[in-house]
């Protein structure tokens, strides 16, 4: 497990995906920056500080940026072995396609977390560079714990979806469109079991996050509750890991399609060109 983890960040050095990453996390601060800056004056927050923005930022983070920035690098980090033709060769190793999936997803937790710790340095700097006041190191000291541990909770709650969509190539695209429903969703569920148990509520309740004045929620959430939520999807991604399969190979389909309409090679050949 641990040599796939380190290959899997040896090879992520190639990716311009994780540049991608980087400006996501850097995108949410700034929003919420600018936002203060042009909404009206009847809406802006007189206590516009430090402790504000980083507020701000890991609501943002928790809605929009971390599902759909995680759900994107995971996804493209299994799809690179489909796109590169390179799966056949790594299961010659041998090592079973449920160990390697198990290993780039253990990869990419540990990504999601420095992803975590980024998103909090570059807040810090923007505060900085905006002058905001009230820089504590206690602050940012629990800013650092609350960033850390809503990006864990995040890619948990978005574990089981990478899990399903790396199963067939090409679907990370449409998990990452999927990723930011689920996130956006966590506005409408402001009371009820759904509040206390919808992974992405779950997730902000574990780091002590009041969503009353973003969601309006009515208490901050159940710890029990969100514990169970967040080892349920724990649970669902281990199965969907045991039970996949690496897929066919789409050049032997194509042999095995024309030689049952009997045809020589020569003609799949020719009808394969017809076909493109």
């Amino acid at each position: 497990m641990l040599a796939i983890m380190k290959t899997e960040f040896q090879k992520m050095n190639r990716y311009h995906i994780l540049l991608i990453g980087m400006i996501g996390m850097l995108c949410s601060p700034l929003l919420q920056l600018f936002s203060q800056a042009v909404v009206a004056e009847e809406f802006k927050r007189a206590d516009f500080n430090f402790a504000a923005l980083s507020e701000m930022t890991l609501w943002g983070s928790a809605q929009i940026f971390m599902p759909v920035v995680f759900t994107l690098i995971g996804g493209y980090l299994i799809n690179r072995e489909y796109t590169d033709d390179t799966l056949k060769n790594i299961l010659t190793v041998p090592i079973s396609f449920q160990k390697l999936l198990a290993g780039k997803l253990a990869a990419m937790g540990l990504l999601a977390l420095i992803l975590g710790v980024y998103c909090c340095a570059v807040t810090l700097i923007v505060a900085i560079l905006a002058r905001l006041p009230e820089i504590r190191l206690s602050l940012l000291a629990l800013s650092l714990l609350q960033f850390a541990g809503l990006s864990l909770g995040v890619y948990i709650a978005v574990l089981p979806l990478i899990a399903f969509c790396s199963r067939k190539p090409g679907r990370f695209m449409g998990g990452s469109v999927a990723a930011f429903m689920a996130g956006y969703c966590v506005l409408f569920f402001k009371s009820g079991l759904l509040r206390h148990a919808y992974p992405f509520s779950a997730a902000l309740t574990l780091i002590g996050f009041d969503t009353a004045s973003y969601s309006g929620t009515s208490d901050r959430g159940s710890i029990p509750l969100a514990i169970i939520s967040m080892s349920t999807m724990l649970l669902i991604s281990v199965l969907l890991v045991c039970t996949s399969a690496p897929p066919e190979n789409p050049r032997k389909e194509k042999k095995s399609k024309g030689r049952s309409l009997g045809l020589r090679p020569a003609q799949q050949k020719k009808q394969n060109v017809y076909t493109r």
